[in-house]
C-alpha cells in the first residue's frame, strides 16, 4: 500500500494527466517540551515591519449542506493581520492542533520518530488589536493543498501580514486532515488522496470554491456589521481595518487549482498566486482575464500543458507561469523549512528530504516565495507604483526560470 506522502502527490498527477487529455480562538497547545535529544524546529522570521496578530473564526454556512455530513456546512479559518505592539505577549503556537496533527502523522510516514522532534513558536500573537492607521489592508484568501489544514504556510503567511496584508486561510472541513473546532469537535479526514479525478473535479474543487466565496461573504459582512456572524469576534480594529476592494488569493497544490477557479468564478478576487497546482474545473478551457502568478517546481510534471504553458489560448488575463529551479512539489508550504532542519539533525535522509523539497538551499526558497508573493500582490494592488510585468521582470532572480 502506498503512504499517504506517496499518495499526496499522485492524486494531483493523475488530475493533472487527465487535464492533459481531456470570535474566539480554538486553545493553542503549546509545543511539548523539548528533551536536549529533541530536535526543536524554527519558523523563520517575517521580514516586514509590522508585528503580526493571528485569530481564528468557526464559521456556519446555513445556506449550504456539507457535501459529507447532514449538516450545514461548518468551517474553521485561520487568519494574520497587522498587529499593535505584541509587548511582552507569547507568541502562537506554529500550526493550530490540527495541523499540528497532520505534521506528525507526515513525519512518522517519512520515518522521523515522533520524540525527536517539536516545532517552535510562531512569529504571530493570538488576538492581538489590529494596527490603526489611516489606511486599510488588502485581503489575502489561503487555500491549502489537497487533506491539508491551514498552519502548513505560515511562513508565507506571517511575512504578508508582516508587510500589510491580512491573510485567510481556510481549512476545507472533512478533505483537512484534521479540523478541531473551538467548542471540541473534530473533523477528520473522509477524502482518500488517490481519489479518483472525477473527485477532485467535480466535488473537491466546487466545494472548495464555495468555501472561499462563503467567507469572502463573511469578511465583506463584517466590515458593515450588517447580518455577520464574524463582526463582533474579530479582534478590535481587525475588522474596520480590512480593505475588501482590494482581495487576492493564492494557494498550494489544489489549494492553487482552487485559487485559479475562484479567479474565475468569483468577481470580488482581482487577482492570484498558483503554487504548483494542476488547472482544473471550467478555468482549464475558458480561462481568466485577471492577472494570475504561477510558481512551478524546477521538475512539475504540469509545467507547459494546458493552463500551464507561456500562452494559455483561452486566457485573457495576464498570466505569469514561472519555475522556482531546485525545488519540488511540498517547497511550496512550511515543508521547505520543517524537512531541511530535520535532515540537518539527522533525523531525515538526505535523499528523502531531496526528493520532496528539492537540493535548493531552504532560506534561499523561502525567501524567493515571499518575495514574489508580495512584489506581484504589491504591484496588482499599486501598493509600489510599480506594473505586474515590470516588477516581476526587475526581480530577475537566477533561480526563477522565466517562459520567454
Amino acid at each position: 500500500m502506498l503512504a499517504r506522502k506517496d499518495l499526496r502527490r499522485i492524486a494531483i498527477i493523475v488530475a493533472a494527466v487527465w487535464m492533459t487529455s481531456t470570535g474566539a480562538v480554538a486553545a493553542h497547545a503549546a509545543p511539548a517540551p523539548a528533551s536536549a535529544d529533541t530536535a526543536v524546529v524554527s519558523l523563520p522570521a517575517p521580514t516586514g515591519e509590522n508585528p503580526v496578530g493571528m485569530t481564528e473564526l468557526h464559521l456556519t454556512d446555513p445556506d449550504r449542506n456539507d457535501p459529507w455530513d447532514d449538516g450545514p456546512r461548518e468551517l474553521l479559518v485561520q487568519i494574520w493581520y497587522p498587529a499593535q505592539d505584541a509587548g511582552a505577549a507569547a507568541s502562537a503556537a506554529w500550526m493550530p492542533a490540527g495541523g499540528r496533527e497532520e505534521q506528525a502523522a507526515y513525519l512518522t510516514e517519512l520515518g522521523v520518530r515522533p520524540d525527536s522532534w517539536t516545532l517552535g513558536s510562531s512569529h504571530s500573537y493570538v488576538n492581538r488589536p489590529a494596527r490603526e492607521g489611516d489606511s486599510r489592508f488588502p485581503v489575502l484568501l489561503n487555500s491549502p493543498g489537497m487533506g491539508d489544514t491551514t498552519g502548513w504556510s505560515t511562513a508565507q503567511a506571517e511575512d504578508l501580514a508582516s508587510h500589510g496584508y491580512v491573510v485567510v486561510a481556510i481549512n476545507h472541513t472533512h478533505e483537512a486532515f484534521s479540523v478541531h473546532f473551538p467548542d471540541g469537535q473534530v473533523e477528520r479526514t473522509v477524502v482518500p488522496l488517490d481519489s479518483p479525478q472525477e473527485v477532485l473535479r467535480d466535488v473537491l474543487l466546487p466545494t472548495r470554491v464555495a468555501d472561499t466565496r462563503f467567507v469572502l461573504d463573511e469578511l465583506s459582512a463584517a466590515t458593515t456589521g450588517q447580518g455577520s456572524q464574524t463582526a463582533g469576534r474579530l479582534p478590535a480594529g481587525l475588522a474596520g481595518s480590512l480593505d475588501m476592494a482590494k482581495v487576492g488569493m493564492f494557494g498550494h497544490s489544489l489549494g492553487g487549482s482552487t485559487t485559479v477557479q475562484a479567479l474565475h468564478d468569483e468577481p470580488r478576487i482581482r487577482v492570484g498566486v498558483n503554487l504548483d497546482g494542476p488547472i482544473l474545473g471550467s478555468v482549464a478551457t475558458e480561462g481568466t482575464d485577471k492577472p494570475l502568478l504561477m510558481l512551478a517546481g524546477g521538475a512539475s510534471p504540469w509545467y507547459g500543458k494546458p493552463g500551464w504553458e507561456p500562452y494559455w489560448p483561452s486566457n485573457t488575463g495576464m498570466k505569469l507561469p514561472l519555475r522556482v529551479s531546485g525545488t519540488e512539489h511540498m517547497s511550496f508550504c512550511d515543508q521547505q523549512t520543517i524537512l531541511p532542519q530535520l535532515a540537518a539533525a539527522g533525523l531525515l535522509p538526505a535523499d528523502t528530504n531531496t526528493k520532496a523539497v528539492g537540493r535548493i538551499d531552504p532560506q534561499r526558497s523561502v525567501e524567493l516565495q515571499r518575495i514574489y508573493l508580495r512584489t506581484f500582490f504589491d504591484s496588482a494592488f499599486n501598493r509600489n507604483g510599480t506594473g505586474v510585468i515590470e516588477a516581476i521582470t526587475t526581480l530577475a532572480q537566477p533561480e526563477i526560470l522565466l517562459p520567454w
